[in-house]
């Protein structure tokens, strides 16, 4: 099991062009190229991982397909902690590896029943700021869609994300950063935003 420590900001799409041109964008090398990452969540029909906070992810990156399950973060601020276990998808479920025993079983019991319930298909920019030896974050810049039948809602966020160091070094990049664009913390994952969207908590546009 790992743990993601996470800050999520979103942003107008109006402001892009001024993230990109930041000092701190612009001194963070990048991690790669720009990559497109396609997601498929999965539960059963009502809903019950989402009851449980519990959620499955299926995402293809190139040629590459990875499952993830993610249980419920404790959020605050944009600032989120929550474990994870990630592991190659092979175009059928498996759960063994999974060291949290009562997901594992609620994961389990209801194999036979998931069925994708929405996705996502984002752009994700990444950089690394690593301002001294003890810190390094990812920034990330996903712009993309949700959605769920007919139904679209837009992505534009900044997920800064913790490989080393403290969770307050997350919190100033973040400051340093609002100090000059319009960014807002933002708790609901992609997840709980397409959940929303699924149930008509959101209206989104159609598609």
């Amino acid at each position: 099991m790992g743990t993601e420590i996470e800050l999520k900001l979103s942003l107008p799409r109006s402001a892009l062009a001024a993230l990109r041109r930041h000092p701190v964008l612009l001194a963070a090398p990048k991690s790669g190229n720009a990559c497109t990452l396609e997601n498929t969540y999965f539960d059963t029909p009502d809903l019950l991982l989402k009851k449980r906070g519990v959620a499955l992810r299926i995402r293809r990156h190139s040629r590459r397909w990875l499952q993830t399950v993610k249980c419920s973060a404790t959020s605050s601020g944009g600032l989120s902690q929550r474990p994870e276990w990630e592991q190659p998808y092979s175009g059928s479920f498996d759960f063994a590896a999974i060291d949290r025993p009562a997901v594992r079983k609620l994961l389990a019991r209801h194999h036979d029943d998931l069925v994708p319930v929405f996705s996502t298909r984002f752009r994700r920019e990444t950089r690394v700021y690593a301002p001294d030896a003890d810190t390094r974050i990812l920034i990330m810049i996903d712009t993309g869609e949700l959605l769920s039948g007919d139904r679209s809602e837009p992505i534009c966020e900044i997920e800064l994300e913790l490989e080393s160091g403290k969770a307050v070094d997350l919190l100033r990049l973040a400051a340093v950063l609002a100090e000059d664009l319009p960014l807002l913390p933002d708790d609901v994952s992609k997840a709980g935003r397409g959940y929303r969207l699924l149930t008509g908590q959101v209206a989104g546009a159609a598609r």
